[in-house]
């Protein structure tokens, strides 16, 4: 899977890059099965194209049909929980460039990825919600109980900040869904106080420039290093 990135846009009567790529995507991805994803040299090709075309092309998950947008999503799922450290990274690096995408668009007053919808499984079964719903769930999941990739950090915070930004009272329920199971008092003390610091330690702001994704990775570090969630478990 090689494609080249060169724009034709300032080109008379040349055809739209991403629509193209788009197009193709819809013709290859029916084709490259999870299955098929297990394949580190495929997976690899596949989700370096994947990660590129949505930093590039956010825009146009907006308009895919809802089974295009599936597969697309259901690939970045699948690579999320990838043994392969790169394919992860990968499929980080989509996820943060969806979100980023998303909040900004919410925040001028627009509709994102509103329109596009996921299945995930709740605590009462199955449920439809919003793409970074679906993702703030899976990644919070992979973070604090799963085996996650330290070396990964940099990249997953990135990732969750635009998710925490677009979901903040899902998040909030979450924790407080997370907090109320915990026995102990002492821990869930300790948890209460961690999870507040994820989102307050260094004068974090509600912006996704850069020096404020740099403070909210070393606020991340911090959590998982210290998490009481570990000594629980």
């Amino acid at each position: 899977l090689e494609v080249g990135f060169l724009s034709d846009s300032n080109i008379e009567g040349s055809p739209d890059i991403a629509e193209v790529i788009y197009v193709g995507l819809d013709i290859v991805t029916p084709l490259i099965s999870l299955d098929l994803l297990k394949y580190p040299k495929l997976s690899r090709d596949y989700f370096v194209l994947m990660s590129h075309l949505l930093e590039v092309y956010p825009e146009k998950v907006a308009h895919l049909n809802r089974d295009a947008f599936g597969r697309i999503t259901g690939s970045l799922e699948f690579g999320l929980r990838n043994q392969d450290g790169d394919v992860v990274e990968r499929c980080l690096t989509a996820v943060n460039a969806l979100a980023s995408y998303h909040f900004k668009e919410r925040l001028g007053g627009r509709g994102g990825l509103g329109s596009q919808v996921m299945e995930s499984e709740g605590s009462n079964g199955k449920l439809q919600e919003s793409i970074s719903s679906h993702f703030l769930r899976l990644l919070l999941q992979l973070l604090l109980f799963e085996d996650f990739r330290m070396e990964l950090a940099g990249s997953a915070a990135d990732a969750l900040l635009p998710l925490l930004f677009c979901e903040q009272e899902l998040y909030q329920r979450l924790v407080h869904e997370l907090l109320e199971k915990e026995q102990n008092p002492t821990v869930k003390s300790r948890l209460a106080l961690a999870f507040h610091n994820l989102t307050s330690s260094n004068n974090l702001s509600s912006t996704l420039d850069r020096p404020n994704r740099q403070k909210f990775r070393k606020n991340l570090r911090v959590f998982l290093d210290f998490s009481p969630l570990w000594e629980s478990s």
